[in-house]
Order: structure tokens, then sequence, then C-alpha cells
């Protein structure tokens, strides 16, 4: 009884949040094509690899590090600019959804 409970109220309380159900999905797709489409390619680069030189196995791995490094560098850059950009615009102004 008391799981039924639980379930009904966790099923009320992100049915009654419309944004809940956006993050989830997004979530889900998120972690559905993307992060299995980079896991794929990661095992697609270590099978291409397996065989090779020693030499060219280190190569491809460090230019992958450093894109990685590379392209999450530039994420957290264009974060902190959009960040200070939307400060500029709208300040600490509150959200009025009631209209």
């Amino acid at each position: 009884m008391d799981l039924a409970v639980d379930l009904f109220l966790i099923l009320f309380d992100v049915l009654s949040s419309p944004i809940l159900i956006v993050m989830r999905l997004a979530r889900w797709f998120i972690g559905n094509y993307l992060l299995d489409g980079v896991k794929n390619k990661i095992k697609k680069v270590a099978h291409w690899t397996e065989g090779k030189h020693p030499l060219l196995q280190i190569w491809v791995w460090t230019i992958i590090i450093c894109a990685g490094v590379v392209i999450l560098t530039l994420m957290w850059l264009f974060g902190q600019a959009f960040g200070e950009f939307v400060m500029e615009e709208w300040g600490n102004q509150a959200l009025n959804l009631e209209g």
C-alpha cells in the first residue's frame, strides 16, 4: 500500500509540473542518442587503433583527448559569456508569470 501511495505521489508531482516532463524527455533524448553516439565513436576508435603501431595509438588518443578538452573548455566559456549577457540584459528581475 505504501508503494502505491509513493508511486501516485511521484506521478502526480511529475504530471502537475510540465517542466519536469520536458526535462525528463530532454534527459532521455540526450542519454539515448547523444551519449550512446559518443560511446559508439570511442569504441570504434578503440577497435581501429587496436592492432596499430603504438606511436599511432598514442598520437590518435592524444588528439582525441585534446579535442575533448578544447570542446569542454569552449562550452564552459560560452556558458560563462551567455550567463554574463543574461545578467547584463535582465539582471535580477523576477519572472512574472501571473500576467
